[in-house]
């Protein structure tokens, strides 16, 4: 897999950069350009079945970069946001449109250095803002750039650095010119906690020329086209010492709860984003779809590469009797003690509860499961030591989790709308509700914006 490939060394500050992010344009909440080359689905929620296997994409809302008001685009990317980590780009022109959309868990905000004078990011955590510009051109040994106060990238710098801490560089009718990479590379160096990414390369030897250098890729245009895949960026990075040039592959569950390894090559990378299942490469049978004859099906969630480029993690939704060959979750023996175990045994309980099943009779009496939840909350505040407090709490995490799985919802989900908690901006104060308060009454708890913000 590795023996045609050019050598890049890759340097010790590329060691935690992804290597690809894929990218896509929005407008009235569809896919622009579905269907030019690549093929792409109109549907985002279908799109990111593919694209978020890589772990994060880019949005571009074309209504807002143009000055209109989507409400479909709106709903859409709130909508990508519950399902995987997204970077919002398009019309970020307010300080009160990047607080919002970074509440709401956007992982970056892309802000067009030329769309405005940047000062309206005054107090935004700069460390979720992107600064995008556009490449016109060469002059001498100074990168030429569209927009802002300075025609020079050396001089935009300063501004960028101050409110961002990631440049996006963009090229405008011109191919990605490497020396432009470098001369933008040395600049981002030279600035502590600074990233570099580049949009819309040619090739995958481009993949592989940034990610030694720790740039990451944002594909936008070639993957709609079909110029370039996500899998071929992903084969150009990836290295192999053994003489068969597969790659070690260790599957694991939702959890990251290891299930078995496998190995992998080109063709089953391929295959296996192509169809979002489990691919592998048997050493002795060749292509290997998991679950194919048995049944035992993977939902391929996620593929990591580790630092060196020389092994994957594939995340999958194990489906049947399990990964092992032995019918069971995992060559390791079984996993009875995880949260994940726990939700998948509820969920699993709402078509197949055994007669006499305590969580069936839950299902079916919302009061009692009400009940039994506040009731094990009391017990919890009440408890009085750490043995009391585990035990207390295994019995409310017990009962949220059956409120969770009566509704069909799985954990990915719980952590996901955790994850999007997690990155607000502004923050409620916490107080408890007052007496009488009760779900869909206005909340008391309104949002305090952070100081740095209302000082212009």
């Amino acid at each position: 897999m590795a023996a045609a490939k050019p050598a890049y060394k890759r340097t010790h500050s590329a060691m935690n950069t992804k290597v690809v992010i894929p990218a896509f344009n929005l407008s009235g909440g569809k896919v622009v350009g579905a269907g030019e080359g690549g093929e792409l689905p109109s549907d985002p929620l279908e799109l990111v079945k593919s694209f978020g296997i890589v772990g994060e994409v880019v949005v571009y809302d074309d209504d807002a970069a143009s000055g209109a008001d989507s409400k479909d685009n709106a709903k859409m990317m709130d909508m990508l946001l519950d399902i995987l980590p997204c970077r919002l780009a398009g019309g970020f022109t307010t300080n009160e449109r990047v607080y919002d959309w970074l509440d709401k868990g956007a992982s970056q905000v892309v802000v067009e250095y030329a769309a405005a004078n940047l000062g309206f990011l005054d107090g935004v955590p700069k460390e979720r803002i992107t600064i995008a510009v556009t490449v016109t051109g060469i002059e001498g040994d100074n990168v030429l750039v569209a927009g802002g106060g300075a025609g020079h990238l050396k001089e935009a710098m300063e501004e960028i650095a101050y409110y961002g801490t990631r440049l996006l560089l963009r090229f405008a009718d011109m191919p990605v010119d490497r020396s432009v990479v470098e001369s933008a590379k040395a600049l981002v160096d030279g600035v502590k906690g600074m990233m570099l990414n580049v949009e819309d390369v040619a090739a995958a030897d481009d993949v592989a020329f940034l990610d030694a250098k720790g740039i990451e890729t944002i594909l936008n245009k070639p993957l709609r086209n079909g110029s370039l895949t996500i899998a071929a960026a992903l084969g150009a990075v990836l290295v192999s010492d053994r003489a068969d040039g597969l790659i070690p592959t260790v599957v694991v569950d939702e959890d990251l709860i290891s299930l078995g390894l496998c190995y992998s090559n080109d063709q089953s990378v391929s295959e296996a984003l192509k169809r979002c299942v489990g691919v592998y490469w048997s050493r002795t049978r060749g292509l290997w779809i998991k679950g194919l004859t048995s049944g035992a099906t993977q939902e391929l969630l996620r593929i990591d590469l580790d630092c060196d480029r020389d092994s994957m993690r594939f995340v999958v939704r194990q489906a049947g009797s399990g990964f092992c060959h032995m019918e069971q979750a995992s060559c390791f023996g079984e996993d009875h003690g995880s949260l994940g175990a726990l939700m998948r045994t509820l969920i699993d309980r709402r078509n197949n509860a055994p007669a006499g099943s305590y969580t069936k009779r839950l299902f079916d009496d919302e009061a009692l499961l009400k009940s039994k939840l506040l009731e094990e909350c009391e017990e919890l505040m009440a408890a009085a030591d750490k043995r009391e407090v585990a035990f207390e709490t295994a019995d409310v995490v017990y009962f949220a989790f059956a409120a969770c799985a009566r509704h069909g919802v799985n954990l990915a989900s719980v952590q996901r709308s955790l994850a999007r908690k997690a990155l607000r901006v502004r923050r409620r104060p916490g107080n408890a509700k007052p007496a009488g308060w009760k779900p869909g009454d206005p909340s008391p708890d309104a949002p305090v914006v952070p100081a740095a913000a209302t000082a212009k």
